[in-house]
């Protein structure tokens, strides 16, 4: 079920809503479980099962890692750890990465059967990484053990952020886990963020992902129509992916949580460096934490830190899909802080050249894209390649099969992305009671809700890019 269409908008939100509020206190914890296992599984079906696997094998594994923290127990806690890794990373790699990797290995004539048809379950990414984190938190001491399986199901699967995230930490949401107020306060603010989301989602996103889709399905490319459709795609992709995070954030605060913000105007770095610390900033943190700090981070001598960075980074890549367009896209990223870490060019709080930094670290993440969203390394090389051909400036066939206003919401998304440097819209919506506040409130719920709410109606809309990984 997607947020933006019209059987969520319309029917299930209104009746999760209704029943979550007359339902006792005491019971809202089972009554929103039940509303995020239904939200799951209407779209998964009876592959849901395999969220259950990691639910019920962290709960277990909490138990045993609070034992190891508890009494200091070295090995204990080692072997919560190991086991709830190990558990969830063969999920992963079985319904993510299995057909992928007996394809490659076909492709170098290692392999001569069929690749099993493997269905991937949504969001497993995000549900896996997520599960982890509380058994490593466990065992590392920083939050206690939850004892009430109820509690610690919700936790994993509740529904605004079960499907691509932000993903949140145990420690982040617990007393909120355990209790928290459902108040028109909450209610209110968390539509705001919710609208401000669905905008940028239906609105901009959808509109010039129709630009997007058609460069890079093109056969041929004119270096204008290269240019353009990898703007489209960089917009794309921020308005959808952040869209959908801002949806989580409403929702979030309309049941009472409040879930950690997933983006920090990342257009606007000064370095790749700067980017990852505003771009899918839960992500960022999670790999911080859990694989770089491990791993020894930016101690040690520099080639075990560049190291560090590009097992970081590779496995980044590889995180958001199964394909080698991933895998260098990481790589692409990793080489970048690398050298910025040499060269010393990641300092942010240098204010010299903001214009030109800001323009350069805009070009490299622009090139990323295009890596990341083309089918294939071949099908990335030849837009790349028409990127830079100066054959044709012109937009050729990319002008005829794409509309007006996709091309002007691609402008306007640009102007307000790009010039603007930390206005964050998000956090300005809910919090922010002066004239600036009241004018963005007015202009999501006064104008772009409605039309908003009249392309959902209309069916007008895709899956969330992120569904995917």
């Amino acid at each position: 079920m997607v947020f933006s269409s019209v059987t969520f908008l319309f029917f299930f939100l209104p009746a999760a809503l209704a029943v979550y509020a007359l339902a006792p206190r005491p019971l809202r914890n089972v009554v929103l479980l039940l509303i995020s296992l239904v939200f799951y599984t209407w779209g998964s079906g009876a592959i849901v099962g395999v969220l259950f696997v990691s639910v019920i094998v962290d709960y277990v594994l909490g138990f045993v890692a609070a034992a190891g923290a508890r009494l200091d127990d070295h090995r204990l806690r080692r072997l919560a750890i190991t086991a709830s890794v190990v558990v969830n990373l063969s999920l992963l790699a079985w319904f993510k990465y299995a057909g992928w990797l007996i394809e490659n290995a076909a492709d170098a004539g290692l392999y001569s059967g069929a690749a099993p048809d493997i269905v991937l379950p949504i969001g497993i990414s995000f549900f896996t990484f997520q599960s982890m984190s509380y058994t490593i938190d466990v065992a590392r001491g920083r939050c206690d053990h939850l004892v009430n399986p109820i509690d610690f199901a919700l936790y994993v699967t509740l529904f605004p952020q079960l499907i691509a995230g932000p993903i949140v930490r145990y420690h982040e949401i617990e007393p909120e886990i355990r209790r928290r107020d459902l108040t028109t306060h909450h209610l209110g603010e968390g539509a705001v963020r919710f609208g401000h989301g669905l905008v940028k989602k239906l609105v901009i996103a959808d509109t010039v992902g129709v630009v997007a889709d058609a460069a890079f399905g093109a056969d041929e490319l004119t270096m204008g129509a290269a240019w353009v459709g990898a703007l489209a795609y960089t917009m794309q992709i921020y308005f959808d992916f952040s869209g959908y995070s801002d949806m989580a954030i409403g929702l979030g605060k309309m049941f009472g949580f409040t879930i950690p913000e997933n983006f920090a105007r990342p257009y606007s770095a000064v370095s790749v460096t700067d980017f990852w610390r505003r771009w899918h900033i839960t992500l960022s943190n999670w790999f911080r934490d859990y694989l770089y700090i491990p791993l020894g981070g930016g101690r040690g001598r520099p080639a075990a830190v560049y190291r560090n960075l590009m097992i970081v980074f590779l496995l980044t890549g590889l995180w958001h899909g199964a394909n080698w367009t991933f895998v260098v896209w990481g790589i692409y990223h990793g080489g970048w802080l690398l050298l910025e870490r040499r060269f010393g060019w990641r300092n942010v709080d240098n204010t010299g050249a903001q214009i030109a930094r800001r323009a350069t670290t805009l070009l490299i993440v622009v090139v990323g894209w295009v890596i990341f969203r083309a089918d294939s390394l071949g099908a990335a090389a030849d837009h790349l390649g028409a990127m830079v051909s100066f054959d044709d400036l012109g937009l050729g066939a990319l002008a005829r099969s794409t509309s007006t206003r996709a091309v002007l919401t691609l402008l306007g998304a640009s102007l307000v992305v790009f010039l603007p440097r930390d206005a964050v819209t998000g956090p300005i919506l809910v919090t922010d009671i002066e004239r600036r506040g009241r004018i963005a409130r007015t202009a999501i719920l006064g104008v772009g809700l409605p039309f908003a709410l009249l392309l959902a109606a209309s069916g007008a809309f895709s899956p969330f890019l992120y569904f995917q990984f």
